[in-house]
């Protein structure tokens, strides 16, 4: 696989530049198609009961339409700028969802509450990892980020989703200076006793990635940010992991650390469920 087509979701947020910066960058080193698709929820009732755009929605999809168009002329790539018609919560959740499903790659901006409304709904990133079936790029509020995958750091716990996430970051891992897996054992996994298999290292090398491979225990609390330090103390400038939902007890904090890594991740996060 290869990303071939890379979808940016634009708004109006103070880091929608960085953001856009970021898939540019992206679109440039995998030689990809970039299409930006701005959609953030409508602060004027009437029109969203009216399933229209106000005139402040219209005008912020003006500016996300000039700051796209400049940004891809000086890029050289071929691309495409779409607004949605209207801002109602759900119409843009479902939206961005189904535009990624056309996607080898959506790029979204981590939430920051402090944007309010000139940013899309809180729960759209959780949303489009659980419900698209692509990867996701969420790049942080915080920073900006120039280069993204020389440095990899890959979350692995041999379950369904981490491979997902491996597999769908395999275009990244395979451009990387530097790939280290981290595998996160809680108290209660650890002392488990079972048959060697193939290894994560022997299936990267394979596709030409040297990695190196780190693991460690915690309590079942930290485990979350547990791996955000050790990613961070790699000199990581992505994090790869797979992604959990809620999916009824008693599995019900497992979509909660998926949920906090999307949060709080302070570098760029390739999510897949």
């Amino acid at each position: 696989m290869t990303y071939k087509h890379i979808l940016v979701h634009l708004d109006s947020s103070p880091h929608v530049e960085a953001r856009l910066d970021a898939a540019v960058a992206l679109a440039q080193r995998h030689g990809a198609f970039l299409r930006g698709l701005f959609a953030q929820g409508d602060r004027n009732a009437t029109s969203v009961i009216a399933r229209r755009s106000s005139d402040h929605l219209g005008d912020a999809a003006a500016r996300s339409e000039a700051l796209f168009k400049e940004k891809l002329a000086a890029s050289g790539l071929q691309g495409h700028w779409h607004g949605l018609t209207h801002g109602e919560y759900n119409h843009v959740i479902r939206e961005v969802i189904i535009w990624s499903r056309f996607a080898d790659l959506t790029v979204l901006g981590q939430y920051d509450r402090e944007a309010g409304s000139q940013a899309a709904p809180e729960e759209l990133n959780e949303q489009v990892v659980l419900n698209s079936g692509r990867p996701v790029l969420v790049i942080p509020y915080a920073g900006r980020f120039a280069t993204i995958g020389q440095r990899v750091a890959v979350a692995w716990n041999a379950e369904r989703e981490a491979a997902r996430a491996l597999s769908d970051a395999m275009p990244m891992l395979e451009k990387a200076k530097e790939v280290t897996v981290i595998t996160v054992l809680t108290q209660a996994s650890s002392s488990a006793s079972e048959a060697p298999r193939v290894g994560v290292l022997d299936h990267l090398a394979f596709h030409g990635v040297t990695a190196e491979q780190t693991h460690f225990t915690v309590s079942d609390i930290g485990a979350m940010d547990a791996l955000l330090a050790r990613a961070m103390d790699t000199g990581a400038d992505l994090l790869v992991m797979g992604a959990h939902g809620h999916y009824g007890f008693p599995f019900l904090h497992r979509g909660s650390g998926t949920r906090h890594v999307l949060r709080t991740c302070p570098v760029p996060l390739l999510l897949s469920h």
